[in-house]
């Protein structure tokens, strides 16, 4: 990577198929953060069929995004963050990158944190010491994990086209077991036919599905700029992830959902829930579970430290790959030590405020104002044709932060108000009752397409 990062990668290098990239992004939403965030109130208020619908809308819309931006990779076969550069300029693409490498650490600390909860069990169900018995052994646990999913992103795409496809078809196999176990619990009929959905509430659910699916939109062109075509590049990214994250959000409402009139809604997460179905069923279903949680939690996080890497290599063009690979895998060590797991929703909806207006905008450019060309030459040159004023697009950027105070405004000032309250200054407003996805993205695009005229930000030479 380094400053190779600003020029295409080879076509001898894309070969990545389709299927490669379905494998990758169905790895990245079988995952623990899934399960929890399909049973969050905002979806378990819906019931099963709304919350479903909401799910589903949900994902069409953020996976519709994701698929756009792969796109923009394969075609480009460039990375995400050098992708902001004709949007935010040179040096304004700086500001999602920095952002992204703090939410890419933060969910590197949290899967490995998850992994660990999970490793603890199965501890336990083989004899060895656990948490409770021996805290050392979460530092143990931790640094395993992380040393696994460091050495998958330290191996590059050779690596993962092997390793996702024999994972792919065992994560497949166990998600199937879990799945038909859990549902053969309930009376689905007499769920399906409960709590039906008003407006209001459908559109909250969906925002947070949008958040997840939109927490991806800065990695995707990382590896779909590895695909041999365009069209693979964005099916195999937007149907990968569309159908694990489904199944994974259906499957942690439905045990919510069925779970809460009798446990409360604070007597255990979604998670917790499957695991005591899966564990009902004997030790042997309870350790598959576990199996899944962490073969899941490596195909995941792998995902986050290698594009840790490359989003810091926006910042720092001579961050090197290899060696930034294990600072990465280090830091998600040190956030999984000290995590505090209340924070997990309020983290989930500044990711859409912040990424969502963000890549509404760099989309909009790419594919309209830019029509799909980008002038790679250009992107690393001072005064150049991204440079605009001082290496910054003030149109792109006044736009982001219009598209993030509606989105944040919609959700009655959820995230910044939840952070204002950690120092001591909590705020907030009653949420519009359009949610806050379709808002934030009508509002960022408008703002950006009338403040580039008028003040005249576009690129100073022509896309070729």
């Amino acid at each position: 990577m380094g400053r190779k990062d600003f020029t295409p990668i080879a076509p001898k290098q894309r070969t990545l198929g389709t299927l490669d990239l379905l494998l990758i992004w169905f790895g990245a939403a079988i995952a623990i953060t899934e399960i929890w965030a399909g049973g969050l109130p905002q979806l378990t208020a819906l019931g099963l069929a709304g919350g479903l619908l909401a799910i589903v809308l949900g994902r069409f819309i953020g996976n519709g995004l994701m698929g756009a931006m792969a796109r923009a990779g394969a075609e480009t076969g460039l990375p995400t963050m050098v992708l902001t550069r004709p949007t935010f300029g040179v040096r304004g693409s700086w500001l999602p990158a920095f952002f992204n490498v703090l939410q890419l650490v933060g969910w590197t600390g949290w899967m490995l944190f998850v992994g660990f909860l999970y490793l603890d069990i199965l501890a336990e169900a083989v004899g060895l010491p656990t948490f409770a018995q021996q805290p050392l052994m979460k530092y143990i646990w931790v640094i395993l994990l992380a040393a696994l999913c460091t050495w998958w992103a330290y191996g590059g795409q050779r690596l993962w086209r092997i390793a996702e496809r024999v994972c792919g078809g065992l994560l497949l196999a166990l998600t199937i077991a879990m799945t038909v176990i859990v549902a053969r619990q309930y009376d689905l009929a007499a769920l399906w036919a409960a709590h039906p959905a008003g407006g209001r509430q459908l559109l909250a659910g969906t925002d947070l599905v949008v958040a997840m699916s939109v927490s991806w939109l800065p990695l995707v062109a990382d590896y779909s700029r590895f695909a041999r075509k365009a069209r693979s590049g964005q099916l195999g990214t937007f149907w990968g992830y569309f159908i694990g994250g489904v199944w994974m959000y259906a499957v942690g409402l439905l045990v919510a959902v069925a779970t809460l009139p009798q446990a409360g809604a604070e007597a255990a997460s979604p998670d917790q829930l499957v695991m005591r179905v899966m564990g009902s069923q004997g030790a042997a279903w309870a350790l598959a579970a576990i199996v899944l949680v962490l073969l899941s939690t490596v195909t995941t996080t792998f995902l986050d430290i290698y594009s840790t890497v490359v989003s810091t290599q926006n910042l720092l063009p001579r961050f090197p790959e290899k060696g930034g690979t294990i600072i990465a895998g280090a830091l998600g060590v040190v956030v999984a030590l000290a995590l505090d797991i209340t924070l997990y929703e309020p983290f989930l909806k500044a990711i859409g405020a912040v990424f969502l207006p963000a890549f509404s905008i760099v989309l909009v450019d790419y594919f309209w104002l830019y029509r799909r060309r980008v002038q790679t030459s250009q992107l690393t040159l001072l005064r150049g044709a991204y440079w605009f004023s001082g290496g910054y697009n003030l149109a792109a950027i006044l736009a982001w932060i219009i598209g993030f105070v509606v989105y944040d405004w919609a959700q009655g000032f959820a995230s910044s108000g939840y952070f204002g309250g950690l120092f001591g200054c909590p705020f907030g407003c009653t949420p519009l009752p359009t949610g806050a996805s379709l808002p934030c993205i009508a509002a960022s695009v408008v703002a950006y397409v009338i403040l580039r005229a008028i003040l005249r930000t576009g690129s100073r030479a022509k896309a070729s």
